[in-house]
């Protein structure tokens, strides 16, 4: 889990949004060394905090969310989306800070780690970073600068083993681990790996590998899972392109740099998807019926209408007792099952 260590700033990495270098900010101390003090300012207050320390430690994160420029998420919003998305631990306290910033308190330590190694999170699908938190830190020690996430480098040879499957990963970011088959080896159509990603910097899409067996140098398509908001001009999270600062040019075609080709597909949308088809064509859901002159039978449990009035006639009840959008869908299912 990585560690807060940072210089004293506005609660934001040292490094600018652009990803272009670090930004040097005079710290206090430099400041206050090159102004003449009074007496009351130059005497030290000692407090001795170490009594306040309770026996029972306190597991805690603090998380920031990246959203651009002057949008601000209430402490009650961010607790009302991440609670339950957190499984509703008991004892899950959430504390506020300087804006879109927050910390919170675990029940345990196995929770605070779990919470942790799901990461990344989401806030009305604005990236969530987290960073493990000490009662003794401030807020500008924070950096918030790294994010754990999985990521696909499609279409990789088969010959590739653990070790070369960690070189990899490790030039997208920091690597956390690899997913290997029994045998070591990075099976499948991807490598998929996770690592810790720099969120001031843009997201990489391409990698180059140079390989010797096959004595070619072939480019490969990097994809990321649970990839929240991003911008297509400049590639950098927590804003889209239609707000970024410097907005890119787009191709002959019209295309920005970037695209939703970066994101991999959910696979429960796409089931959910498939779902809602096969009703309309007749799932489990639908209940066989007689030929009664109204609609009969298509041959897959389901029903459609018989034309009686018109192209366009769909009895009510053809619907099944639905209304609203599922009993749109259904009328459409059975003009397409005519045609």
């Amino acid at each position: 889990m990585a560690e807060a260590n940072g210089d004293p700033s506005d609660g934001v990495s040292g490094a600018d949004k652009r990803g272009k270098g670090p930004v040097v900010e005079e710290s206090i101390e430099e400041l206050v060394s090159r102004m003449k003090l009074t007496a009351a300012e130059s005497s030290k207050l000692f407090i001795d905090d170490r009594a306040d320390v309770q026996e029972k430690p306190i597991w805690a994160l603090a998380g920031k969310i990246l959203v651009p420029k002057p949008k601000i998420f209430h402490i009650q919003t961010i607790a009302d989306v991440l609670r339950p998305a957190w499984g509703n631990p008991k004892g899950l306290v959430f504390r506020d800070g300087v804006p879109n910033m927050f910390v919170a308190e675990l029940p345990s330590e196995r929770e605070r780690d779990r919470i942790w190694e799901r990461s990344p999170w989401t806030v009305n699908k604005h990236p969530v970073v987290l960073e493990n938190f000490k009662r003794c830190q401030r807020p500008s020690e924070l950096r918030f600068d790294c994010m754990p996430i999985w990521i696909r480098v499609m279409n990789i040879p088969f010959n590739l083993n653990d070790n070369w499957g960690k070189m990899i990963a490790s030039r997208v970011g920091d690597f956390i681990s690899v997913d290997t088959s029994n045998s070591k080896l990075v099976s499948g159509k991807y490598l998929r790996a996770r690592v810790s990603i720099n969120v001031h910097e843009p997201l990489q899409h391409w990698m180059a590998i140079d390989s010797t067996l096959r004595e070619s140098c072939d480019w490969y398509e990097i994809k990321y899972e649970n990839l929240s908001y991003f911008c297509f001009s400049c590639g950098l999270l927590g804003h889209s392109d239609l707000v970024c600062p410097e907005p890119a040019e787009r191709d002959d075609k019209g295309m920005l740099p970037y695209g939703p080709s970066l994101r991999v597909p959910d696979e429960r949308k796409k089931k959910a998807a498939q779902y809602t088809w096969d009703n309309f064509a007749g799932g489990s859901s639908a209940q066989a019926a007689p030929d009664d002159g109204v609609y009969q039978q298509n041959g897959q449990g389901g029903r459609v209408p018989v034309d009686k009035q018109g192209p366009l006639f769909i009895p009510p009840d053809v619907n099944g007792g639905c209304t609203g959008k599922r009993a749109r869908w259904r009328s459409r299912w059975a003009r397409f099952s005519r045609s």
